[in-house]
């Protein structure tokens, strides 16, 4: 999911006029079934190798004993959801309301980071941004200000080397983060992350329906509709069907599979 060097600067000019900051990818994703969260790439303060070996949340992973670093303690299967969900404190369904405009879930997740930036309890903000050419695939970026995650709103699909922006994040000054991302990715944070020297980071995660490349998931829109291009939204939905959106004004259609 690499972009050219000629293309890079365009990309990082283009993402910077929203207030995003993109720095330069380095390194690449580790051959065979690595899904590119980013730990590849860094190089600083980590041997890729042997951080991909302890991080990542597929080669040999201990739930229990990272659940224990974070929360203080393991799952409990017997207590309510947590079989399900993990260590919960307390779980809350919300929503914005009005929803803001082009937002996944209606733009909780961005609002929340929006309000660590305003709070000041954080330095900067690690999320994804759409890619200026396809607004599928994702573009790792950094967020120091509140107002351009209304750029970061919505789904993207993709690999996407989110904790590469780890290194970069330290060498501008940054000590307290908010990193928004999903399971493989927070997974292989939580295990570095005493490694790394921040002083917090904060997580906000959001789930994940599968590991695909952009490409490949172009290919699954183009099989649900005829004209994939004027598709602004895709939500897997927990009564087994698939909701898109378009973007010309037609009404949403949904896909039982």
């Amino acid at each position: 999911m690499s972009d050219s060097q000629e293309e890079r600067p365009s990309i990082t000019r283009q993402l910077a006029q929203k207030g995003l900051i993109s720095p330069p990818l380095v390194g690449a994703a580790r051959p065979g079934l690595c899904t590119d969260c980013g730990v590849s790439r860094m190089g600083a303060g980590q041997d890729r190798g042997k951080a991909c070996g302890r991080a990542c949340q597929f080669i040999a992973p201990d739930y229990p004993a990272m659940e224990k670093a974070v929360h203080g303690r393991a799952a409990d299967p017997d207590l309510g959801d947590e079989r399900f969900f993990g260590v919960i404190h307390s779980m809350i369904r919300a929503r914005l309301d009005p929803p803001a405009e082009q937002a996944q879930w209606t733009g909780l997740t961005t609002a929340l980071a929006a309000q660590l930036l305003e709070q000041g309890h954080v330095d900067a903000v690690l999320t994804m941004a759409p890619h200026p050419d396809d607004r599928w695939k994702p573009v790792p970026v950094m967020v120091t200000d509140p107002a351009a995650l209304a750029h970061c709103r919505g789904m993207r699909m993709g690999y996407a080397p989110l904790l590469s922006l780890l290194e970069p994040a330290q060498a501008m000054g940054y000590r307290r983060l908010a990193v928004i991302g999903i399971p493989c990715q927070i997974y292989a944070l939580r295990a570095l992350e005493q490694t790394l020297g921040f002083e917090r980071i904060h997580v906000i995660g959001t789930p994940c329906s599968d590991n695909t490349t952009t490409d490949a998931f172009h290919h699954f829109l183009s099989l649900l509709e005829p004209d994939p291009d004027r598709i602004s939204y895709l939500e897997f939905r927990t009564d087994y069907r698939v909701e898109l959106r378009f973007d010309d004004g037609r009404p949403p259609r949904t896909i039982r599979f």
